[in-house]
């Protein structure tokens, strides 16, 4: 919590009031911006954490909030706090590097399909 007190100031008499202001009404949350409306947040949020991006890739869960990176794949988790990340780059266009501080590096690849008209989507 943070306290403001009013007094009298310019020679306006009354009583002094306290204002409480708390950390969620200074920043307050940004509102979620879904790829499908069907999509939920895979992890459970924490207190003064905002999920600010949900999306999908690879069959993966992609949860960006104002604390961490949350990829959710069918059998595993990649769970990265954003003070971690030392540097995130996009390689070859088709693969997401992470390099974190601890020194732990996360590649995640993004599949590509060519789409043509007449036969579908091809590998």
């Amino acid at each position: 919590y943070s306290a403001t007190a009013r007094g009298t100031a310019g020679g306006e008499e009354g009583p002094p009031s306290l204002e409480y202001i708390q950390a969620k009404d200074l920043f307050p949350p940004k509102e979620l911006v879904k790829e499908e409306e069907s999509l939920q947040v895979p992890f459970t949020v924490l207190q003064g954490e905002g999920v600010e991006y949900l999306g999908h890739a690879n069959d993966a869960v992609i949860a960006i909030s104002n604390y961490r990176l949350h990829i959710k794949f069918k059998d595993s988790v990649i769970n990265v706090p954003l003070r971690m990340m030392e540097s995130v780059e996009c390689r070859d266009m088709f693969q997401l590097h992470i390099v974190c501080k601890d020194s732990k590096v996360i590649r995640y690849p993004f599949y590509c399909y060519v789409v043509d008209a007449t036969a579908g989507q091809l590998p």
